[in-house]
């Protein structure tokens, strides 16, 4: 049983909230001992005025009784291809024990990422406990992601605008602008976008992969010029120099012919 405030003493005026908590497999029944000031009790939880009461105390006991019932917890995903629900223990074929606690998990699927529950469950935290005391039935929403890549890897970045860690609502339009790196051009789009334009408009409509491509500057390359000309040049310059050491050596045979 839990009590609210909690922790703290009372008076014959504070207000006190009690609340019956079944095991599972059991159910509440009703509150007993001191209960004139609640008017209903079968009610959980119940509020009330302590009263006057001898210490401000008032004796309450909350009866549970055994129940064979068993209660089933459906599980979604939207979209089918966005993911799966998880149920941790895992649901038996009878269902669970009413009034068991079951942790609910969304997983989302490549290209996919969990946004909230639906159902009766609600909100975006993930995972979550649910307290299983009838038929529960939930819903996992999934929005599409932006995948964008770089080939090279180093020839530079992608920004998405708006950006989304939680993916996009099914329609978003996202804008992605290429920024090359330096020594590098912008070279165009693969994938899910097209064209040579830096910036592109996309419509998130499910998973979507882009690569931007990106190439070297033609300038970029001077140095290996430089390289094959200065080659070129000095395999010239030790032609010449061979050449010019054979002439020599042939003039000198022609001149210094020896007497007989």
């Amino acid at each position: 049983m839990e009590i609210f405030p909690a922790g703290q003493k009372f008076t014959s005026y504070s207000v006190v909230t009690l609340r019956a908590v079944p095991h599972p497999g059991y159910v509440f029944e009703r509150w007993s001992g001191e209960i004139d000031v609640i008017s209903d009790a079968t009610q959980n939880p119940v509020t009330f005025v302590i009263g006057d009461t001898p210490d401000n105390t008032r004796d309450i006991t909350a009866n549970f009784t055994r129940s064979d019932a068993r209660c089933t917890v459906s599980v979604f995903a939207t979209p089918s291809a966005g993911g799966s629900v998880i149920l941790e223990p895992s649901q038996p074929e009878e269902g669970y024990l009413i009034n068991e606690t079951v942790l609910v998990r969304g997983v989302a699927n490549q290209g996919y990422a969990f946004s909230r529950w639906l159902g009766a469950l609600m909100g975006p935290d993930n995972p979550r406990s649910i307290l299983v005391n009838e038929d529960k039935s939930i819903t996992a929403l999934f929005n599409p992601t932006v995948s964008v890549y770089c080939s090279p890897p180093g020839g530079g970045s992608v920004s998405l605008q708006p950006e989304s860690a939680g993916g996009y609502g099914v329609g978003t339009e996202v804008t992605l602008t290429a920024t090359p790196a330096k020594g590098y051009r912008f070279a165009g789009w693969e994938g899910d976008a097209s064209g040579s334009a830096r910036s592109v408009i996309i419509i998130v409509n499910e998973a979507k992969t882009v690569t931007a491509r990106f190439a070297q500057e033609s300038g970029s390359r001077w140095w290996l010029w430089v390289v094959i000309g200065t080659a070129g040049l000095l395999g010239a310059l030790i032609l010449i120099r061979l050449v010019h050491a054979r002439i020599n050596n042939r003039y000198q045979d022609e001149v210094y012919e020896p007497e007989q």
